[in-house]
């Protein structure tokens, strides 16, 4: 649970400008406890609920979990796929979110030897990445790929 927490803030970093962390734990059930904390405007962290979060928030602690799973994955199981596929990754998020998302996006694909640019780690070596949108404006992702089909 260290290590996922440990990558996917690597992501959430990327994607909050550090404004967000998220930190997960063992209950004693087993089960993962994921908690938010969110930074003041005096540097201090508020630890809140996920379910507190607004949709941005959400979105963007969401999506970072998910690419640290993956990126945990393929260190440890020695999994690589060429192939991402984000269904609707900027849903609820502002100009400054889909902007983050892009970003990441684009440092993602430049890292295609898989070196870890951004968690560290072994990286994901991605040669595609598919994103499925509806009705928002991306134009804050759109120089990060060779094609767009509207």
């Amino acid at each position: 649970v260290q290590a996922l927490q440990h990558c996917s803030q690597a992501y959430l970093n990327e994607l909050s400008d550090g404004s967000l962390q998220l930190r997960m734990e063992v209950g004693s059930n087993d089960s993962i406890i994921k908690q938010a904390a969110v930074r003041n405007t005096d540097g201090t962290w508020r630890v809140r609920p996920l379910s507190s979060l607004s949709g941005g928030q959400w979105r963007r602690c969401s999506l970072a979990l998910s690419l640290g799973f993956i990126d945990l994955a393929s260190a440890r199981g020695k999994l690589r796929s060429s192939l991402l596929v984000l269904d609707e990754p900027l849903t609820h998020l502002d100009c400054a979110g889909r902007k983050s998302v892009g970003q990441l996006l684009r440092k993602m694909l430049s890292d295609s030897t898989g070196t870890g640019k951004i968690s560290g780690r072994s990286g994901f070596g991605l040669s595609t990445i598919l994103v499925i949108l509806q009705e928002i404006a991306a134009e804050e992702i759109e120089e990060g790929f060779d094609q767009i089909d509207e």
